[in-house]
């Protein structure tokens, strides 16, 4: 059996930011003798997590919860509002929201502040959709909607934004504002389409898209909780009649072993070593199988 890798996987720049401040907030909590916390999961990966917690980092939700230290913003980054209540509490931040994610964040902020509304398409609850509606500060409002049939219940103005979550489907969100710009612009409005998708993201499908093309199977690695990473596995499954969504060796199988040629990608979230050890592990199944 020969597994191939996506030629795009892994940890997007994003993820890599919000690494490298939770190590310099690692350091600086040891340093001062201060608790140390991310203000929710860092990113949506178990394992990762786990060895956060095993360095002495903490999840908090709010202020109240700990007592003050470091605190890390994750790459999904939290409201305005959020932001001043850490602080205002005794909080030492470090800043690792996806700049990505900050520059929907300013749109937001300034469309509220002009009193227009904006459309956020996005996955209601995720955190990333919650940091960037919680931008909105003035008298503007921000709407919520995951699919078309959506559209239906936004009150209509003569000029809208839109916009979409970083790891929102891209072909789902052209539907979506297509759908809309038309329905406003037969009410004689106007709809400023604004494109947020992460490249990153577009690249991952892309590229496992192409990747379908030449493998039996697909595992999909990555948090069962990860949007992205949920996006991927959808993908997977409108273009391979096999796929597997996982997140730790102990879910590999023996019917990944009836194969000639797996396929393996992983979502913005998942480290390298994890992909690596279900490889091994794949690896090591099957050979035994065959002895």
């Amino acid at each position: 059996m020969k597994i191939i890798r996506s030629n795009v996987m892994g940890f997007c720049s994003g993820v890599q930011n919000a690494i490298v401040r939770v190590n310099e907030a690692i350091d600086l909590a040891e340093s001062r003798g201060l608790p140390i916390y991310t203000i929710g999961p860092l990113i949506h990966n178990d394992q990762y997590l786990s060895y956060l917690e095993r360095h002495g980092v903490k999840i908090v939700e709010s202020p109240e919860e700990a007592e003050p230290g470091i605190a890390v913003i994750r790459a999904h980054g939290i409201p305005q509002k959020m932001r001043e209540e850490f602080e205002k509490r005794g909080y030492h931040l470090l800043d690792g929201t996806c700049p990505r994610v900050i520059r929907s964040q300013r749109i937001v902020s300034k469309c509220s502040d002009e009193g227009e509304t904006v459309v956020l398409v996005g996955d209601p609850g995720h955190g990333e959709v919650f940091a960037v509606a919680g931008a909105a500060g003035g008298p503007g409002r921000v709407i919520i909607i995951h699919e078309e049939k959506d559209i239906s219940r936004i009150p209509l103005e003569a000029h809208m934004t839109i916009l979409s979550q970083t790891t929102f489907s891209k072909d789902r969100f052209i539907s979506i504002a297509g759908k809309l710009k038309q329905t406003l612009e037969q009410c004689g409005g106007e709809l400023e389409i604004i494109q947020s998708i992460c490249p990153s993201t577009k690249n991952r499908q892309q590229a496992l898209q192409t990747l379908c093309e030449t493998v039996d199977a697909i595992i999909v690695v990555g948090g069962k909780n990860s949007s992205n990473t949920k996006r991927l596995f959808e993908l997977a499954g409108s273009c391979c009649r096999w796929v597997w969504h996982i997140n730790s060796p102990d879910e590999v199988t023996q019917e990944m072993c009836g194969f000639d040629v797996i396929g393996i990608t992983a979502g913005a979230s998942t480290p390298d070593w994890l992909v690596v050890s279900i490889e091994e592990h794949i690896s090591t199944l099957c050979m035994n199988l065959q002895d």
